[in-house]
């Protein structure tokens, strides 16, 4: 038990740091060369937030359970845990005018994986698609955004000058690409390892130990966001990460291996993560803020999730 902790806790670690250093070395080099700091926003930051949730995926590529855990698991947590406690810590303004293209995206998108669960798996083509929609909406972003000021600097919030040499932003992101693969391998060893001694589905170990794990990146951006007053960036963070979750890191998972959709994550887990989601569009529709109150539903609901799994042991398959 002592190695599978530690297993879990220097994958968390490593897979955080790998993140922020291959965001950090790719935005420094992306603004050497000269790209805009809207486009580096738009793709670079995006892709970066979902780099743990991506190498976890290609890690997992024989246990396809975990992938479908991950995703779905992350995609709740993001919503239930990241911006219940961002909220907590310091209301949040979130204007839907300004989001209404992401955060409806979202809806579709998680919608959209609940019919595709209807085939009983993600296979091949249904990768191939999910990865081809999410470049029409980088795509579609760029064209509606690009020459909107006040979207564009929303995109370019953390973009900032980076003074380290180029060799050092190249070194940056070589180790945090190998401290991404590393730290994914030791995680779900550890994970697979966790699930063995407790007798547990890999689905249930990604959908709360894998899921949490991967989405700290998320859940910490979120409440130091808020913390500092930046809100509307904690609650885009955690929209755009969404989106990735299922067009980039389930399509990469699905090109690797067939990923099957159990029973469970069907008729349970996929309408809890679809009623998040339409929880939060709600909130932000019609209020155009999440406060305290709305932080502590949203935890709230995150509680119920996790007791309802544990006194219906079936739903834990």
């Amino acid at each position: 038990m002592f190695w599978i902790i530690v297993s879990l806790i220097a994958g968390c670690i490593m897979l955080y740091f790998g993140s922020e250093w291959l965001v950090r070395g790719a935005k420094g080099i992306a603004l050497r060369l000269g790209i805009t700091p809207f486009i580096i926003g738009l793709t670079v930051l995006a892709f970066g937030s979902s780099a743990p949730e991506a190498i976890t995926s290609i890690v997992s590529s024989d246990t396809p359970e975990i992938i479908m855990g991950n995703v779905v698991g992350s995609n709740i947590a993001n919503i239930g845990l990241a911006i219940g406690l961002a909220a907590i810590v310091g209301p949040m303004a979130a204007m839907y005018k300004d989001m209404k293209l992401e955060i409806c995206t979202m809806l579709v998108v998680e919608a959209g994986l609940c019919l595709l669960a209807l085939l009983g798996y993600i296979g091949i083509v249904e990768g191939v698609i999910m990865m081809a929609l999410l470049f029409v909406f980088t795509f579609v972003v760029f064209k509606l955004k690009g020459s909107d000021k006040k979207a564009r600097e929303a995109y370019e919030e953390d973009v900032t000058e980076e003074t380290l040499a180029p060799h050092w932003l190249v070194a940056l992101v070589i180790i945090g690409l190998v401290l991404l693969y590393f730290g994914a391998k030791f995680f779900i060893q550890g994970a697979k390892d966790l699930a063995e001694l407790m007798g547990v589905s890999d689905l249930l170990i990604g959908l709360f130990v894998v899921a949490v794990g991967t989405s700290l990146p998320e859940i910490c951006i979120s409440v130091i966001a808020s913390r500092r007053g930046e809100a509307d960036m904690a609650v885009a963070n955690i929209v755009g990460s969404n989106i990735f979750n299922i067009l980039f890191v389930l399509a990469i998972g699905s090109m690797l291996t067939d990923i099957p959709v159990t029973e469970s994550t069907l008729t349970f887990h996929l309408p809890v993560m679809l009623i998040f989601a339409v929880v939060m569009f709600l909130m932000v529709r019609f209020r155009n803020r999440i406060g305290r109150g709305s932080g502590m539903v949203l935890i709230g609901m995150y509680a119920a999730y996790i007791a309802i799994m544990a006194f219906v042991p079936s739903l834990m398959a």
